[in-house]
């Protein structure tokens, strides 16, 4: 129900064949969601395995489990619906899923054979039900062939130790429920451990190590990083166990109608996508950032690195974050460095000289240049500031 296929080309990445993003763009989104601290407080994992365990049907099962099926029916599925809710509005389920998502009781409706439902032989054998039909534990429904069953709407488990396990369709079907549940469960566990390994190990990477420098990192200086974060941190890429369904290639057409070969890959989950299109992006210069104006992560790519987003800024909406941010770095270059500081007392004094016509603007582009070059030399370190400062003011 919740695989999906990706197809990568360059720094295109095609979900399903049908929705395009960039790489890394789909993990912005989750870096920049505000659910971690709701998913930790109400540790959700934790639940998730305690539903599953307490859900699996067995003749052996625990009294209290059997007694109890119907309320860890529904306290499992107000869980799972409030992620229902959470997964329809990040990438890339809010795209592929559809409005009705398998919910635990359509799959315990499917093995309704180990509920009780309130008929007896005479009533299956003589159809003395229909879709009209109601009792305290379903409704009567008809099925696309015409044939009515009852829709469970309560899950009393007829006594697990009537199942027989001598019959073959009774054992198969039994290990087909619980597969189910299973696999059910593990989905939304899966989900929500990508979900908290986004904000604990892709984020802290990220910031403290593949951004250090403000610059695009060479290729050597990342797998440094990648070696520096997998030692220092408890929480590191090492630990993180995903798996590709499958994998081939298939030509796709782009954007612009033109034919691209791309890497197809099926994935089971949220965090195995993760993995490989971060790394991915890494490769293209597709990453994520954090504005240090606003704090919210976005995408950088290609050619240019930028550490202020373009959001615009919520009470100057002709302006963005980084139009702000770069006066503010700059201005703050200027108040802390004196090189800078120099520089931007020289650039005024020029440009004043400029506008009261003693300089042409020829002649002003010429300085301009050289005060950049020689700014430059300065803050290498390979002129005496001294020096830097009588040549930048001549």
């Amino acid at each position: 129900m919740f695989n999906f296929r990706a197809h990568f080309y360059g720094s295109d990445v095609y979900i399903n064949e049908k929705y395009r993003f960039d790489s890394n763009e789909i993990l912005t989104a989750y870096l920049n969601d505000k659910h971690y601290n709701y998913f930790v407080k109400k540790d959700f994992v934790y639940y998730l395995k305690y539903f599953k365990r307490h859900l699996l049907v067995a003749p052996d099962m625990d009294y209290q489990d059997y007694i109890n099926y119907n309320d860890t029916v529904y306290k499992s599925m107000s869980f799972t619906d409030s992620l229902n809710k959470i997964l329809k509005k990040l990438p890339p389920y809010n795209k592929i899923l559809s409005d009705q998502i398998t919910r635990l009781d359509d799959i315990l409706n499917i093995y309704s054979y180990f509920f009780e439902d309130g008929l007896d032989s005479d009533d299956y054998a003589y159809g003395q039900f229909n879709e009209d039909t109601v009792n305290e534990y379903g409704i009567g429904e008809k099925n696309d062939i015409g044939n009515y069953s009852i829709r469970l709407f309560k899950f009393q488990l007829s006594p697990p130790e009537h199942i027989d396990m001598e019959d073959d369709d009774t054992r198969h079907s039994l290990r087909e429920l619980n597969h189910n549940i299973s696999a059910f469960f593990d989905f939304y566990i899966g989900y929500v451990t990508a979900y908290l390994q986004v904000h604990e190990v892709y984020k802290l990477f990220l910031i403290k190590h593949y951004h250090q420098k403000q610059s695009f990192p060479t290729a050597n200086e990342i797998a440094q990083y990648f070696n520096d974060f997998n030692s220092s941190q408890s929480k590191n890429f090492k630990k993180l166990k995903y798996k590709i369904e499958s994998f081939g290639y298939k030509a796709l057409y782009d954007k612009n109608k033109n034919l691209i070969l791309c890497e197809e890959l099926t994935f089971g989950d949220l965090g195995s996508f993760l993995y490989y299109d971060f790394f991915n992006g890494i490769k293209q210069n597709y990453v994520s950032n954090r504005c240090h104006n606003c704090g919210k992560f976005f995408l950088i790519g290609g050619s240019w690195y930028y550490t202020y987003c373009d959001r615009k800024l919520k009470y100057e909406s002709d302006k963005t974050c980084r139009d702000v941010g770069s006066k503010n770095r700059y201005d703050d270059k200027c108040k802390n460095n004196p090189i800078w500081q120099t520089y931007n007392r020289a650039y005024k004094a020029h440009y004043a000289r400029y506008m009261k016509k003693k300089m042409t603007i020829a002649e002003f582009e010429e300085w301009s240049r050289f005060a950049s070059e020689i700014r430059d030399t300065a803050l290498a370190g390979k002129i005496e500031f001294d020096k830097y400062y009588a040549d930048i003011r001549k």
